[in-house]
């Protein structure tokens, strides 16, 4: 039998073969990169209102989402801003692109006065495409 180590026939060969873990390290790692691409406002937990329809088309990388928290905070990129921070980020989208996507996601127990204050600073900037996002709800039997 042949061997690349001089053992005796009774002696077990002490080695420690890494490809398996390797392949499950890379495989985790491959399985983090993908999940870290889809996590888009990280620390913002939102309850959308519900509505069967929806508004335009899925949001992508180049809108910009601003989240209203249940609480009243105004977050853009998962960081709380205030609202002189935001009409100023606005302002700065506005002056690159005029034709620029805003996503107002205000949560579903936020004051409707809050989501039209953000509204109002979205149109005083000079951008016109504004979408309110929901979650659509499931009909069942054609219902209501």
């Amino acid at each position: 039998m042949a061997s690349r180590h001089n053992v005796e026939a009774d002696e077990p060969i002490a080695e420690i073969n890494l490809i398996p873990m390797i392949d499950v390290a890379l495989t985790l790692l491959i399985i983090l990169m993908v999940t870290t691409a889809f996590v888009r406002n990280p620390g913002v937990a939102l309850r959308l209102p519900q509505s069967v329809t929806r508004e335009g088309t899925p949001e992508t990388q180049r809108d910009l989402v601003i989240a209203i928290a249940s609480e009243g905070d105004i977050r853009v990129e998962g960081r709380t801003i205030t609202a002189a921070v935001l009409g100023r980020r606005l302002r700065e989208l506005a002056a690159r692109n005029r034709d620029a996507r805003v996503l107002v996601k205000g949560d579903r127990s936020v004051n409707y006065s809050r989501v039209m204050d953000v509204m109002d600073m979205v149109r005083q900037a000079g951008l016109n495409r504004v979408v309110l996002p929901t979650e659509v709800r499931p009909v069942f039997g054609g219902g209501k």
